[in-house]
């Protein structure tokens, strides 16, 4: 049995992909992972597992031709006896165009078999998709990768946190300006005490900017300047949104949390909720997607994106769940469902019922 995960080789900060193919490697099962070989004319695998349309086709494709290719591609691999999976990461491209919807719509009807990351995702999925074959597999945790042994204090030190802050984290990239107003809101007005917001990727200014536009330049440059001391002022430690954190820096900014708050509006899936869980910590998240599910049957809490009371309310409970170091609940519940091993597993059958035939149930 030979698969094939669509996905870059060599080097990336995707620890999904990488944690998986490596996961799966250990288990016994022939897995490469590679765009280029999907295209190869030479090339053919039992299964291939499709992750993010985007890769497949390039982040920022404007080849009008492209899809038809794709379309072309996966009927040729399936001539030859190819089967094919799709791990459903996101509804469609935070950033598409109408030609990454469009290989959305082909992978995700030409795939033998969906594999969802939570209920949600599943349920919607059918109502659009009545006879497809679908599965669900939860986001794998990524136990062995970091530093879990990093305590606090020693985070906290690392990057100037005092020890008496209740430190409220939101990882990623913030991906609009409503992302931004809606988690500056929600922690401006919640009467927390001793609150601090460590947002390092919140700001959508640089200090060295790249435009092309000189006037964007400058106003990039000094809205950096000015937004950097202003958010010191109101205990929010922010940084550039383009600026990203290395796997070695990210276990500190974990470490040095209380509660990890997921600023989405919209949203499938996060895989910073198995990342908290790892480390112990409380999540506060929005209702949408998979999201809420999953929060709600651990006890974190959840809100309404769009009522800023409501991620008060969120951050207030999220306090008090840190009073009584429910964390530690989160921490068991990962090990027990979402451990990588036990995912791995899942995926490997997955790769062997499509090849046998076997129904999924």
């Amino acid at each position: 049995m030979r698969i094939l995960m669509v996905f870059r080789d060599g080097e990336t900060d995707n620890l999904f992909v990488d944690t998986l193919l490596k996961g799966i490697q250990e288990q016994g099962t022939d897995i490469q992972c590679s765009i280029d070989k999907f295209w190869q004319d030479n090339s053919f695998y039992d299964v291939i597992h499709f992750q993010w349309p985007e890769e497949v086709i390039g982040w920022n494709c404007s080849d009008s031709t492209i899809v038809d290719k794709l379309k072309a591609r996966i009927d040729i691999l399936k001539s030859k006896g190819s089967r094919f999976v799709y791990t459903r990461h996101n509804e469609r491209s935070h950033y598409s165009g109408s030609i990454i919807d469009e290989a959305y719509r082909v992978i995700e009807s030409e795939s033998d078999i969906i594999v969802h990351l939570g209920q949600y995702s599943q349920d919607q999925f059918l109502a659009s998709h009545p006879t497809s074959q679908n599965i669900i597999i939860p986001h794998h945790i990524y136990e062995g990768t970091y530093d879990e042994n990093i305590s606090c204090a020693e985070a906290r030190q690392r990057l100037g946190i005092t020890k008496k802050k209740f430190v409220i984290t939101a990882f990623g990239k913030f991906r609009n300006n409503q992302e931004i107003s809606m988690v500056l809101k929600a922690f401006l007005q919640c009467k927390l005490k001793h609150k601090y917001l460590l947002a390092p990727r919140l700001l959508p200014f640089s200090p060295h900017p790249k435009h092309t536009n000189r006037l964007k330049r400058y106003i990039s440059w000094l809205g950096y300047h000015i937004a950097i001391p202003a958010c010191k002022l109101l205990h929010i430690n922010a940084g550039c949104n383009e600026e990203l954190i290395t796997n070695s820096e990210l276990p500190y900014y974990i470490s040095a949390s209380d509660v990890i708050f997921i600023q989405r509006k919209h949203i499938l899936n996060s895989g910073n909720i198995p990342l908290a869980f790892l480390f112990k910590k409380i999540v506060v998240g929005p209702n949408v997607g998979n999201i809420r599910g999953l929060l709600q049957e651990v006890g974190n809490p959840v809100f309404n994106p769009e009522d800023t009371n409501s991620i008060v309310v969120a951050l207030q409970q999220a306090q008090q769940l840190c009073r009584i170091k429910e964390g530690e609940v989160n921490y068991r519940y990962a090990l027990k469902y979402f451990s990588l091993k036990e995912t791995c597993k899942k995926y490997i059958d997955v790769y062997r019922n499509l090849l046998i035939e076997q129904p999924f149930l």
